[in-house]
């Protein structure tokens, strides 16, 4: 077994999630669609397998059975991490994908494309202006600014009762919205091969 996919599926394995409809054989051609476009734009700094797979797969893959929901919002995708992760993990989410940044949009319509993935949308604005009738159940951001800004920004596209999940570094701990402990819960999240701390805050709409 080649070395990315060991690491990949070590890594799954360690987060007990299961290869279910060759998950694994999706996120490897993902790879392989983002090194081959990251030669033309940046999407990220990263080069080799192995650091992707840490950084970015498994990065995403560590909260994905912490999300309920199935109408998802990622805002500012960029190279689509977490939300076309969430989406290959469990066909029955429908995932949005925001960025304001064209070129990302079309890489990421080009990965929904080779990897025939109907449950996700792509669209390219700026998050604070959709307009839309039909609201998401959840909103997560992967790399955003503070939680404050992410509620402010998309209030008026998520249900009430809905949740806003952030995906954040240790710096998190320094906003004033968990200072002030005005969330619903906040994971401390091991993400496998990946010495860095990392946390996941969900906040509810009320």
């Amino acid at each position: 077994m080649p070395k990315a996919e060991e690491i990949l599926s070590l890594g799954m394995e360690k987060l007990e999630l299961k290869d279910d409809d060759k998950i694994i054989h999706k996120l490897l051609i993902y790879i392989d669609i983002l090194k081959k476009w990251n030669k033309k734009i940046n999407l990220t700094a990263l080069r080799h397998d192995e650091d992707i797979i840490k950084n970015h797969l498994l990065d995403s893959l560590s909260v994905t059975k912490l999300i309920d929901q199935k109408k998802i919002l990622d805002v500012g995708s960029g190279a689509g991490f977490p939300g076309i992760v969430l989406a290959i993990c469990d066909k029955t989410r429908h995932v949005t994908l925001v960025d304001k940044v064209r070129k990302k949009t079309v890489f990421m319509n080009q990965v929904c494309l080779e990897l025939n993935l109907n449950n996700v949308s792509v669209i390219h604005s700026r998050v604070e202006d959709i307009e839309t009738i039909n609201k998401y159940d959840a909103i997560i951001a992967r790399a955003f600014g503070e939680m404050s800004l992410l509620m402010k920004l998309t209030k008026n596209l998520l249900v009430y009762d809905g949740i806003w999940y952030g995906m954040k570094s240790k710096k998190v701990l320094e906003e004033n919205i968990v200072k002030n402990k005005n969330f619903l819960k906040i994971y401390d999240i091991k993400v496998p091969f990946l010495g860095a701390d990392r946390y996941f805050i969900k906040i509810k709409n009320t």
